[in-house]
C-alpha cells in the first residue's frame, strides 16, 4: 500500500525555525550594537575623567573630550549619529540594598565653585537594521551610561606648636612640648626617623590587622576606631617598619620612662577614631568618592608617628612640672600638666584635619596653716584653682595640587592649608576632679563658682573667671611635600601676656567692694603679733632705739601694704611715726621706759583705724592683708606662669609650626558604573 503524507507541516515547522534564527540574529546583533556603544562609553567617561584637573570649576574641556573620543570608537556604528550627553558631578558609592540603576552619581552645575570628581556619559543611538525585510523588524533606540571617577589628590600633614630647643633630641623637644621631660632618658636614637616615611598599611600590617583590598574609606575609619593596641606594641611597629630595628630595646627604656613619670603601668591607645573631634593616632581618613586604597599607601613621618602614639596613649594622664613651689612663705604653689587632646596627623583630601596637641596646666594656689603659721592663718585664706590651656591648633586641608598653588621657583604642586590657633585659656574657679583632665572644654562646661579669698570674714570673694588669654587667629599656608612652615607670631609679648592675666586676676579677687567692718580683738593681736615677729631680722634688742627700728619697719610694712591693695582712697588713719610725738609706750622718753608690747600696742592702734574707700571706711587691717597678697600674684606671673611656658613646656608663644609630609596628585580615573 502506497504511504501518503503532508508537507505542509514539515514546511511550516522549517520555516518556524528559520525566523527564530533570523530573530536570533537580528537581537544578537542589537545586543553587539549595545556592547560597542557601551565600550565607546566606558572609554568616552575615562577620557572625559581626565580632563577635569585643573579645570575643577568648569565641565567644558570633558564634554569635548568625551564626545571627540566616543566619535572616533564608533566610526564603524551603522545608523544614525548617536547622541551623547556628559555631566559633571560627584559620585558617592550606592549602599548596597540599592537597585543595579542607581549609578551613584550627582549632577554639579557648571560654575558652582565646587570641585568636580566624576563625569557621566550617556550615548543614544539607533543601529541599522541587519535584515530589515524581516516583517515587523523595525529600528530600536538604544540607550548606555557610563561614569568614572577621578581618584581625588591625597596629602598627609601635622601641625604643632613651635618648640624652643630645650633638649638633646627631637623627640625629648617634642614630648617637653606635652609635659613629659624625660631628661636623662636616651633619646637622641628617635632622630634618625625624621626623614624616614612609613605608610599606614605597613604599619597595620605590622600589627596583624587585616585590611580588606577594596575596603571603602568608611569601613577603613570604622575598622581603626575599633582597634586598641598597647603603647609598647606600636611603637615597636613603628620602628621596625621604619627599618631602625634597633630602636626596640631603645623602646623599653622609653616606655619605662614615661611610665615612672605618670605613675602608671599601662598605656593603650585607639588608632583612629569616629568622634568629633576625632582623637585616634589616624584621627580621621577623609578621601570622598575614593576607596581607602590610596590612603593606606600615603607617606608618614616616623617621628611623627611616635610623638603622636605616645600623645595619643598619655591623654588624660597628669604628671607633676617640677614647679611646685611656695611663694614669699605665704602661699603653695602646685603644678601639673596632662594632654587632654592628643596630637594627630591628618591624612586624606580635601577637608582633612589636624590638630596639636591640647595641653592643660592646672596651678592651683593655696593658703593653709602649715604655710602661714598660726597668726595669720586665722586671718587670711586664699584658695585659686587656675587652669591653663595651652597653644592649641587645627589645620585644615582646603586645596591642592592646583596651577595657582604653584611658584615660578619651583612649579612644584602644593597644599593649601588653612590654620587657626588659640594661644593660651585661662579660667579660675572649681572644676571637678574628674573633669579636670578629661574634658576638652573643663573651663566653660564645668567650670563654677568658689571661695576664691576671705580676708578676715570681711572681703570674701566668691566667683570665677574665664579668660582667652590671646585670641585665635587664623591664617593660610601653602607647602610643598617635605615643607615646614611656622605661621606668624602673636606680637603680644609673653611678659605683657602675664602681666595681663595677674591684672585680670587681681581685678576679680580685689576689685569688688569691701566690707566696712572691723576685725575682731583677735585677729588684730594675730596679725600684730605677725607683723612685729616679721621685724626680728633687723635687730632683737631691748633697746629703745632696737624697738623704733623695729616698729618703723612695721609701720613701712602697713603703708606698703596697704597702698598696693587698691582697697584705699584717702591716707591712713592712726599710722604715726615715733617723730609724731616724743612721749610713746614702744620707745619711751629719751631711751627711758616703753617695751615691745607698746610698740605692739602701737601697730594695733595702727591697724584698728580705719581709711576711706570708695564705699566708706575701711579697716587698715583689711588693707594690709590685701596688699600682703598682691605680691602673691605677681609672683605667679614670674615664678609660675613664665618658666611654665618657656622652659618646663618649651613653647615659643603664638607660633604654630605646618608640616606637609606627602602629597599626591598623580590621580587616574576609575569607572565606577
Amino acid at each position: 500500500m502506497r504511504q501518503r503524507g503532508s508537507v505542509v507541516i514539515n514546511a511550516a515547522l522549517a520555516l518556524s525555525v528559520i525566523v527564530i534564527a533570523l530573530i536570533g540574529t537580528e537581537l544578537g546583533y542589537l545586543f553587539y550594537q549595545k556592547r560597542s556603544l557601551q565600550r565607546a562609553a566606558d572609554l568616552a567617561a575615562l577620557a572625559a575623567a581626565r580632563r577635569l584637573p585643573p579645570d575643577f570649576e568648569v565641565c567644558t574641556n570633558a564634554r569635548t573630550a568625551a564626545e571627540a573620543n566616543a566619535l572616533q570608537n564608533l566610526v564603524s556604528f551603522s545608523g544614525e549619529p548617536p547622541t551623547i550627553t556628559t555631566a559633571c558631578g560627584h559620585w558617592t558609592a550606592p549602599p548596597p540594598e540599592a537597585s543595579e540603576n542607581v549609578d551613584g552619581f550627582t549632577e554639579a552645575t557648571d560654575g558652582a565653585g565646587t570641585e568636580l570628581t566624576a563625569v557621566r556619559v550617556a550615548i543614544s543611538a539607533t543601529p541599522g537594521l541587519l535584515l530589515p525585510n524581516i516583517p515587523g523588524n523595525a529600528p530600536r533606540t538604544i540607550s548606555v551610561s557610563a561614569v568614572a571617577r577621578l581618584d581625588q589628590p591625597l596629602a598627609s600633614f601635622s601641625v604643632g606648636s613651635t618648640l624652643i630647643g630645650v633638649g638633646d633630641s627631637l623627640l625629648g623637644n617634642l614630648l617637653k612640648g606635652i609635659g613629659l621631660d624625660l631628661t636623662g632618658t636616651t633619646l637622641a636614637g628617635y632622630d634618625g626617623l625624621a626623614q624616614v616615611t612609613i605608610t599606614p598599611g605597613g604599619l597595620l600590617a605590622a600589627l596583624d590587622i587585616p585590611v580588606a583590598a577594596d575596603i571603602s574609606v568608611g569601613d577603613l575609619n570604622a575598622l581603626l576606631a575599633a582597634q586598641s593596641v598597647s603603647l609598647g606594641e606600636l611603637l615597636d611597629a613603628i620602628v621596625t617598619v621604619a627599618g631602625q630595628n634597633a630602636l626596640v630595646d631603645t623602646n623599653l627604656a622609653l616606655l619605662s620612662a614615661i611610665r615612672a613619670k605618670l605613675g602608671v603601668d599601662a598605656l593603650n591607645l585607639q588608632l583612629g577614631s569616629l568622634a568629633d573631634p576625632p582623637s585616634g593616632l589616624f584621627a580621621q581618613i577623609i578621601a570622598p568618592d575614593s576607596s581607602a586604597k590610596s590612603a593606606l599607601n600615603i607617606g608618614l613621618g616616623a617621628l611623627d608617628m611616635v610623638y603622636a602614639a605616645i600623645g595619643v596613649a598619655t591623654a588624660n594622664h597628669a604628671v607633676e612640672t617640677g614647679l611646685n613651689l611656695d611663694l614669699l612663705s605665704l602661699a603653695k604653689v602646685t603644678t601639673k600638666v596632662a594632654v587632654i587632646e592628643p596630637p594627630s596627623i591628618a591624612i586624606g583630601g580635601i577637608g582633612a584635619k589636624a590638630y596639636t596637641a591640647q595641653v592643660r596646666t592646672f596651678v592651683h594656689i593655696k593658703t593653709d596653716s602649715g604655710l602661714l603659721g598660726t597668726l595669720l592663718s586665722p586671718l587670711i585664706k586664699l584658695d585659686l584653682p587656675i587652669a591653663l590651656d595651652l597653644v592649641t591648633g587645627t589645620g585644615e586641608l582646603t586645596a591642592m595640587c592646583r596651577p595657582e598653588l604653584r611658584l615660578d621657583e619651583d612649579d612644584a604642586d602644593r597644599a593649601l592649608i588653612d590654620v587657626s590657633s588659640s594661644i593660651l585659656k585661662l579660667c579660675v574657679g572649681h572644676i571637678p576632679a574628674s573633669d579636670l583632665f578629661s574634658v576638652r572644654d573643663a573651663c566653660g562646661t564645668s567650670l563654677s563658682s568658689m571661695e576664691l579669698v576671705n580676708v578676715l570674714g570681711l572681703l570674701r570673694v566668691n566667683d570665677k573667671l574665664n579668660v582667652n588669654g590671646l585670641p585665635g587667629t587664623s591664617q593660610q599656608v601653602a607647602l610643598k611635600p617635605g615643607e615646614t612652615v611656622t605661621t606668624e607670631v602673636n606680637p603680644l609679648p609673653l611678659g605683657t601676656l602675664v602681666a595681663d592675666l595677674v591684672s585680670q586676676l587681681s581685678s576679680l579677687l580685689f576689685g569688688g567692694t569691701p566690707s566696712s567692718g572691723n576685725p575682731t580683738g583677735p585677729q588684730l593681736d594675730n596679725l600684730t603679733d605677725k607683723l612685729w615677729s616679721d621685724t626680728a631680722a633687723i635687730c632683737t634688742q631691748n633697746t629703745s632705739y632696737c624697738r623704733g627700728q623695729r616698729y618703723s619697719s612695721a609701720i613701712t610694712t602697713i603703708r606698703d601694704n596697704a597702698q598696693q591693695s587698691g582697697l584705699l582712697t584717702g591716707l591712713l588713719n592712726g599710722v604715726v611715726d615715733l617723730l609724731s610725738g616724743i612721749l610713746n609706750s614702744c620707745t619711751g622718753l629719751l631711751g627711758i621706759g616703753g617695751n615691745a608690747d607698746g610698740c605692739k600696742s602701737m601697730i594695733k592702734d595702727a591697724l584698728s583705724s580705719s581709711s576711706n574707700s570708695g564705699s566708706g571706711a575701711v579697716s587698715n587691717a583689711l588693707s594690709v592683708l590685701v596688699g600682703l597678697l598682691q605680691p602673691v600674684l605677681d609672683a605667679l606671673g614670674s615664678a609660675i606662669l613664665t618658666p611654665l611656658l618657656q622652659n618646663v613646656l618649651g613653647i615659643n608663644i603664638g607660633e604654630i609650626d605646618v608640616h606637609l609630609r606627602s602629597l599626591d596628585c598623580h590621580t587616574e580615573p576609575v569607572l565606577v558604573y
